[in-house]
């Protein structure tokens, strides 16, 4: 139980430890990629899990899809408040493609069904007709506070904190519905690119 409970602490933290581990290294000169080293570490860890929902069909698809269009909605009205900013292509790009997926594949993917070892997952509340779990909220607190590794506390980074436990939950809840992180995934990425295309549209007014 201790074990997994660690392991789950390392994912939450994985990406600053990726990222000390190449600044205090020879690999010093790699810092610029460190979200792709991230991302490999990440993706070649997979298997060691027993549980996932990474390589799984979604299912109840049917009372998911309509659901998932709501969200999409709410997603992108959502994202012209976000605050992101990310400058540069290369930053961009990872900011709308290697972040969500690394970020599902470890919060949602992993850790939302390997906690149910440790909490009954009944449901709390629904948000959106979807069931939120014990397991659910847990999963979105360790999300949220893993973005304290990306931004410096402030502000703006607790806006940021606020933002990815209430999506969080979203996320975590449509996942457990579908045993699945397909539709989760695409939400991430759908949020953080109307994210990048609304800090566009203001940087130009």
């Amino acid at each position: 139980m201790y074990l997994m409970l660690f392991i789950f602490l390392l994912l939450t933290f994985s990406y600053k430890l990726v990222e000390i581990l190449i600044r205090k290294t020879l690999l010093k000169r790699m810092e610029k990629y460190t979200v792709l080293v991230w991302a490999i570490i990440i993706i070649i860890s997979v298997p060691l899990f027993n549980d996932e929902y990474i390589f799984k069909a979604p299912i109840h698809y049917e009372k998911a899809l309509p659901i998932f269009g709501v969200l999409i909605l709410v997603y992108i009205v959502s994202a012209r408040f976000s605050g992101y900013n990310p400058k540069g292509k290369f930053n961009i790009t990872n900011f709308i493609i290697t972040y969500p997926i690394i970020e599902e594949i470890i919060f949602r993917g992993l850790i939302l069904p390997n906690l149910k070892q440790f909490f009954v997952s009944s449901e709390i509340i629904q948000v959106f007709s979807m069931s939120v779990t014990t397991p659910v909220i847990t999963s979105a607190i360790l999300f949220a506070i893993c973005h304290l590794q990306y931004y410096k506390l402030s502000a703006q980074s607790i806006r940021f904190i606020i933002i990815a436990f209430l999506g969080g939950i979203l996320l975590g809840a449509m996942t457990e519905m579908t045993q699945s992180i397909l539709f989760a995934l695409i939400l991430h990425i759908v949020f953080n690119l109307f994210s990048v295309i609304f800090a566009m549209r203001m940087s130009k007014e």
